[in-house]
């Protein structure tokens, strides 16, 4: 005899998890009603950290960490021993393997603090919103940034080295690669900003919460983008402070 969910699922063509991550891309509006009425959220978190994993095995054969850590040095005006520099240079390549551990826990736990956020400022205004909505949805808005990973992938695997710090201007998915972030650090970082998997993910989160929250798509629209804002704002704050 089936039950209730059984035919709920077997009437909801977005109710496997395949079926949900391929609908983000094709038919994001279905497919957040589905998830607001079931959350997941396992594949879509397993899918990012598969390709996390992939881009750190590419980056980090090919750290230039020697560059960047005499980049920082001269940006403070600090003057060291060549000994001291070429200590540091190892020690961050001996530590360096620790980026596997941050690529396999990245996802989830950046995926679990965004939905933390969305759902404490849903709620704060009163709309109705459960953790467990706001986990799936997330999760599954992010996706478009796998593709970011891929690019990732693709442009590194053309060089012999690369300094950690011109990674986020490698893709040109973002106008960050036309300032010059030594000049303009927060510039720089404001222009990195624009960026269009960023735009996407923003789009794909206004569609699910608004669904999700039963609001409209222009008061989740203004609640997600300015808090998109105050990121962005803290992010170029924390560019010139620690230039």
């Amino acid at each position: 005899m089936s039950t209730p969910e059984n035919v709920e699922a077997a009437e909801d063509p977005a109710a496997s998890p395949f079926a949900r991550v391929a609908g983000v891309f094709g038919s994001p509006g279905p497919t957040f009603a589905s998830i607001a009425r079931r959350p997941g959220w396992v594949l879509p978190i397993v899918i990012a950290t598969l390709l996390s994993i992939a881009a750190t095995a590419a980056v980090l054969p090919r750290m230039d960490f020697d560059t960047a850590v005499r980049e920082r040095l001269a940006a403070r005006g600090v003057t060291m021993a060549e000994e001291r520099v070429e200590r540091i240079v190892e020690a961050q390549k001996k530590f360096s393997g620790l980026g596997y551990v941050w690529a396999l826990l990245a996802n989830l736990v950046i995926t679990f603090v965004l939905a933390i956020v969305f759902w404490v400022s849903f709620k704060a205004f009163g709309w109705d919103l459960a953790f467990r909505q706001s986990f799936g949805i997330t999760s599954h808005a992010l996706l478009p940034y796998i593709g970011a990973s891929m690019l990732l992938i693709l442009f590194v695997t053309r060089l012999d080295l690369v300094n950690p710090a011109d990674l986020g201007d490698l893709t040109h998915s973002n106008l960050g690669f036309l300032v010059d972030r030594h000049e303009h650090p927060a510039l720089h970082s404001l222009a990195a900003s624009i960026d269009v998997f960023t735009f996407w993910v923003l789009g794909l989160l206004v569609i699910g919460f608004a669904i999700a929250a039963r609001v409209p798509r222009k008061k989740a629209a203004i609640l997600i983008l300015s808090l998109w804002g105050l990121f962005v704002l803290g992010k170029v704050g924390f560019a010139v402070l620690f230039r």
